[in-house]
């Protein structure tokens, strides 16, 4: 049998340079017979077994001791400060199950959580929690996050490592479990000698809770009942083949040839995979924020590996430049060649250049990125040479479905991939039905805003809702409109029908009176009453207004009100955008926004979301959402704070109901998902007040093509 002598280990070793999977993990792993591992939370100790190296090690009678955390809430902590908790196992382990049962629950981790239940129940593994603190006098400080290896061979040397771990899917790959440790070997000299039996020495006091400050206890039986109901001691080892092959898989969709690149999660991975299967068209229906442009990316550099000529398509210039950065990163050293088409660069008319960047043929990849304001005009469809070799990607693919969009569909190509959180447009069944028909559906399964918390891939969020009522003047305003609609409807039925005059004129009546709700007077001091509650000097807010008049209220009020680190960011703004979001990012403050934000901006570190714009379109409230949920190591919950108007009205006039419906849409839809779903019992009781059925109003909506004004070609 191999020992650690006949290894060539290196004193450290640091990705990306080094493959410290490969080199140092699984050759360790497959020669060891003891593996003695402190790894922080015990969610994080599915990702502390060598995958590959697992069955050769089990077969050899190899056994393993684990040191971790449970996660503990607030309530836990205040419970383990009373001196409670800390000394209940079975409290303890109902913590752990729980934490368990998550894992089952999460396709990423399902089988690695069975795998690590069955060694358990096989007494493979052994596991022990501590928690850093003074439990016994009722103050714990911290959790036991320490990071600490020790691998041990039949002829008694030893290995000892320490460094960083990344506990997440690509965790899994085999150049990702470790980023970055120091060894030290028992036969080295005296000098590694003495650091190794040191950490021997402090990892078995910590085991048999000798440590000081630190409580180790053995895993309560009520969590290890339940990884033994979980385990399937007969089948792990399929299990962990299963695992093997599905790394592989990622690793194959990777777009990033270089090693240590990037790697596709689970839910990537189904989607390509049942794309392909589809003959390589479909839409990804995917919820903002769960990885769309990198999943798009794997399926780029499969095309490439095709020799196809790809085209992607977006809405805005600013996801123009983002697309741009990502592909010449991701894609520079194969030698891409990248045509720019709109957001200012017009070179691709000259020359046909255009029609010779999609032609078929030889060399290196070739991509033309377009707006889909570019794409979709006369000159660029006539000059797009179309046919099997090209492969199309429209990102936020519900654009296409606009009437001045839909030219692009004109295009001939081969393979098509379309991305969007909500492919389907309200109030637009022909805008849909063209999109569905050229890109031929959305690929199933959709991964929604509840798979991707369920997955890590986006972060929980809590909901709060603040009601106000319109000013005097406005609802003297919103009753006289009200009267005049309700005179035009009442005439329009007893004409059996209404005239396109007639029309026009309930059209812009309702949308006069939908102008008072979006520019309620009480909206600014509502949203300082917000911020000067809840807003902490570093965090990353984002405030949605509907206008400039409203942008320039509220940013003058909470300048008012004291606050000094406010951003502007829309499409009339002075300076740089991309510096401002920069400078946002790096300090923290409050931006406050147009539609701008909507689409496609990514700003993780962004935790509480304002909402003062209405909008009947669920999309846009639906990516506002998305920009806060996306994950980031400075939050784990994230906050949303919605303005809701409800004026004074005759709940008989379906017209005026028709505004709170979609008020009603956007917060019922929020509050459903959010960690308080209790905040939205009120709302139910105000559906109710006014005869509306709120489970028959969550899709209501329009869909609203003028917002493209915030996205210049």
């Amino acid at each position: 049998m191999t020992t650690f002598a006949d290894l060539q280990l290196k004193q450290a070793y640091h990705k990306p340079e080094d493959d410290i999977a490969r080199a140092f993990y699984l050759p360790c792993m497959a020669a060891a017979i003891t593996y003695d591992r402190a790894v922080g939370y015990f969610s994080s100790a599915i990702y502390a077994l060598a995958w590959p190296s697992l069955r050769a090690f089990v077969d050899s009678g190899g056994k393993i001791r684990l040191i971790c955390s449970p996660v503990l809430t607030s309530d836990d902590v205040s419970a383990m400060a009373e001196g409670y908790a800390a000394r209940d196992d079975e409290a303890q382990g109902r913590l752990l199950r729980e934490e368990f049962n998550r894992l089952l629950a999460t396709p990423g981790t399902v089988k690695p959580a069975k795998v690590l239940a069955s060694l358990v129940a096989l007494n493979v593994v052994d596991i022990c929690v501590a928690w850093v603190g003074d439990i016994a006098g009722g103050k714990p400080r911290r959790l036991f996050h320490d990071k600490l290896g020790i691998f041990e061979d039949t002829s008694g040397n030893a290995v000892a490592f320490k460094g960083s771990m990344n506990e997440t899917w690509p965790g899994l790959a085999l150049d990702g479990n470790l980023e970055s440790v120091d060894v030290f070997l028992s036969w080295a000299g005296e000098r590694e000698q003495a650091r190794v039996a040191d950490e021997q020495s402090y990892f078995v006091r910590l085991w048999k809770n000798q440590f000081p400050g630190v409580t180790t206890v053995p895993l309560p039986a009520v969590a290890r009942d339940a990884l033994v109901a979980a385990s399937d001691p007969e089948h792990w080892r399929e299990l962990v083949d299963e695992i093997c092959v599905e790394i592989r898989a990622a690793a194959g969709w990777s777009p990033e040839a270089k090693p240590n690149g990037r790697v596709p999660r689970p839910h990537q991975i189904a989607a390509l995979d049942a794309w392909k299967s589809r003959g390589r068209r479909g839409i990804f229906e995917h919820a903002t924020g769960s990885g769309k442009t990198f999943t798009a990316l794997c399926a780029i550099k499969d095309s490439f590996s095709k020799g196809e000529v790809v085209v992607v398509l977006v809405p805005s210039d600013l996801l123009l430049r983002q697309w741009a950065t990502e592909l010449r990163a991701t894609f520079g050293s194969l030698g891409l060649r990248l045509l720019v088409c709109g957001g200012g660069h017009s070179d691709w008319k000259k020359d046909g250049r255009l029609r010779s960047w999609t032609r078929s043929g030889s060399g290196a990849p070739r991509l033309v990125l377009a707006t889909i304001q570019t794409a979709s005009s006369p000159d660029f469809v006539q000059a797009c040479r179309g046919g099997s070799h090209l492969f199309v990607v429209a990102d936020e693919v519900h654009r296409l479905g606009a009437p001045e969009a839909r030219m692009f569909l004109e295009v001939d190509t081969g393979a098509r991939l379309g991305l969007s959180a909500t492919p389907i447009r309200s109030g637009d069944p022909i805008g849909t039905a063209a999109i569905f028909d050229y890109f031929e559906g959305v690929v199933p399964p959709p991964f929604t805003l509840t798979d991707a918390i369920k997955a890590g891939t986006l972060t929980p969020y809590s909901y709060n809702i603040q009601r106000v009522r319109l000013e005097a003047d406005e609802q003297q305003d919103w009753n006289g409109l009200t009267n005049e609609i309700r005179k035009i409807v009442a005439r329009s039925m007893s004409m059996k029908g209404a005239d396109a005059d007639v029309e026009s004129r309930l059209k812009m009546l309702l949308i006069r009176r939908a102008r008072i709700i979006k520019s309620a007077k009480q909206k600014p001091p509502a949203a300082v009453s917000i911020v000067k509650s809840a807003y902490k000097r570093g965090q990353h807010w984002i405030v949605y207004c509907d206008d400039q008049v409203q942008l320039a209220a509220v940013r003058d009020a909470l300048r008012s009100a004291g606050c000094t680190d406010i951003f502007e960011y829309h499409s009339a703004m002075t300076g740089d955008p991309r510096r401002t979001l920069d400078l946002f990012e790096a300090q923290g403050g409050i931006v406050v926004s147009i539609r701008c934000l909507d689409e496609g901006v990514d700003i993780p570190a962004v935790s509480h979301a304002l909402i003062l714009a209405s909008s009947k379109n669920p999309r846009e409230f639906i990516q506002r959402r998305g920009r806060v949920l996306r994950k980031s190591s400075m939050k784990s919950v994230s906050h949303v704070y919605d303005v809701l108007v409800t004026p004074l009205f005759d709940p008989d006039v379906p017209p005026a109901l028709a505004i709170l419906e979609g008020e009603l849409a956007r917060a019922i839809e929020f509050g459903t998902h959010a960690i308080n779903p209790g905040c939205i019992t009120d709302l139910h009781r105000l559906a109710i007040d006014h005869g509306i059925d709120w489970t028959k109003i969550i899709d209501v909506g329009t869909e609203d093509d003028d917002d493209n004004k915030e996205f210049h070609d």
